[in-house]
């Protein structure tokens, strides 16, 4: 990817940059997000000021982190690291709900670079059981794989759930489920994988918000909860 062309792929946010970089932030969107964003919402303004740069790139709204997703996200990664010349200390921060929670997820585990934190919001963490969950949703996941045999196994091999191993170790994970959640499953997705993930001993908080439907609308707990660990990927402020 041409670093001049950065723009075309992906919404990258310079522009409310308060000083030197100090972090970034990968953002992913659920299932249908067509949104080719071009300015931060509100809350992320004040993040930015203080050094966490916000890519969101422009990936296919059936995509499922598929592999070429994947590989596309890699090539917004590098092409951002070069142009703004990224040390590769610098944090990086995976950020999304439902099938863009299962987007940090599965990224993570497939990309080439380093992730040292997590936010998955009411995710999807096994995709083979999401593909029989719901009506509308097998036309988007073997279009996704680009498959319309079976594929069940390649499902498995991407999903969280049936492989916790491939989640990096040295990572923080918040993932928040609303209890009320009636399009992703808790019981089958983010409460099956935490326990797995604790038995690897990885560094995940788990909220389960007792009136959230799916992604939303939260209860305070919640809210401060993803302000707190936006926040600790960046010096402390003055």
């Amino acid at each position: 990817m041409n670093i001049n062309e950065l723009r075309s792929f992906a919404y990258v946010s310079d522009e409310s940059l308060g000083g030197e970089i100090k972090a970034v932030c990968l953002n992913f969107p659920g299932l249908g997000g067509m949104e080719m964003r071009s300015a931060l919402d509100g809350g992320d303004v004040k993040l930015a000021h203080r050094g966490m740069l916000f890519v969101y790139p422009f990936v296919n709204p059936w995509n499922w982190m598929n592999q070429p997703t994947v590989e596309f996200a890699d090539e917004v990664m590098s092409a951002v690291k070069t142009k703004f010349s990224i040390a590769d200390d610098c944090p990086l921060i995976l950020r999304g709900g439902s099938m863009g929670g299962y987007s940090v997820l599965t990224y993570a585990m497939f990309s080439r670079y380093r992730v040292d934190g997590i936010f998955a919001l009411c995710p999807v963490t096994d995709l083979y059981f999401h593909f029989s969950e719901r009506p509308d949703l097998p036309r988007t996941i073997h279009s996704a794989m680009g498959d319309y045999g079976d594929i069940s196994e390649l499902l498995r091999q991407r999903s969280p759930n049936h492989h916790p191993e491939k989640l990096p170790a040295a990572c923080r994970y918040l993932i928040i489920h609303g209890c009320q959640d009636d399009r992703v499953n808790k019981a089958a997705h983010s409460d099956t994988l935490v326990p797995l993930m604790r038995q690897r001993n990885l560094d995940v908080t788990y909220i389960e918000d007792p009136t959230m439907r799916h992604c939303g609308p939260m209860n305070y707990a919640s809210v401060t909860a993803i302000e707190r660990f936006l926040d600790s990927f960046l010096p402390t402020a003055q």
